[in-house]
């Protein structure tokens, strides 16, 4: 029970939803200043916390995501004592660590997550998505910059939407600290209070 919950926090991540067509061209100077610098950074990380709500339950956690190049490590804690859980991927492999039990699973093929976990999880999308940028490898459907032309405010990839609320300047960078990730009936709510970002 205790790894479900912690399946269920993790895809929380990793789950986004569909949206009606957005608006606004995504093609300014500022924009494409701003996802140079970010593809550059791809040593950082954040914490703060996530909250998941669907038409059963509602979920939340502590969140510490350390992303090195192409390795993903996320750390969950709860509340009430819940046993701390470690999701960590490679984009090929996932394994997750609860303290009581450890699984181990391949995710380069479709649907294996989903077979796995139970969740849909686009698991190579976060790393970008919580930096405030479009995955490479996923199709675009819609995006729409704020005002200023400098930062997303919306983003649907593949058939996940991803709503950015606000961003702060961390030693440099002008990252999320508030945002949403919805896709049918569950709602995702993350709030990073803070970055530590280097580039490699």
């Amino acid at each position: 029970m205790k790894l479900r919950h912690g399946l269920l926090l993790a895809s929380a991540l990793f789950i986004a939803a569909c949206a009606g067509p957005t608006s606004r061209p995504t093609t300014t100077m500022e924009w494409a200043e701003h996802r140079e610098q970010l593809t550059l950074l791809d040593h950082w990380t954040a914490s703060g916390k996530l909250s998941l709500r669907t038409t059963d339950q509602a979920e939340s956690a502590n969140m510490v995501w350390q992303q090195q190049a192409g390795i993903s490590q996320l750390s969950l804690r709860g509340p009430m004592g819940l046993n701390a859980t470690t999701i960590s991927s490679d984009g090929r492999q996932m394994e997750i660590d609860n303290g009581e039990e450890q699984r181990s699973f391949d995710v380069s093929t479709p649907g294996a997550v989903r077979r796995n976990t139970g969740w849909d999880l686009p698991i190579q999308a976060l790393p970008y998505w919580l930096k405030g940028l479009p995955a490479p490898a996923i199709e675009v459907q819609a995006m729409e910059l704020d005002p200023a032309g400098d930062t997303l405010h919306k983003l649907q990839q593949g058939d996940w939407q991803v709503l950015y609320q606000e961003y702060q300047d961390f030693h440099g960078y002008t990252l999320p600290t508030r945002l949403r990730i919805e896709r049918g009936d569950t709602a995702v709510k993350i709030i990073l209070r803070d970055w530590q970002a280097e580039k490699s």
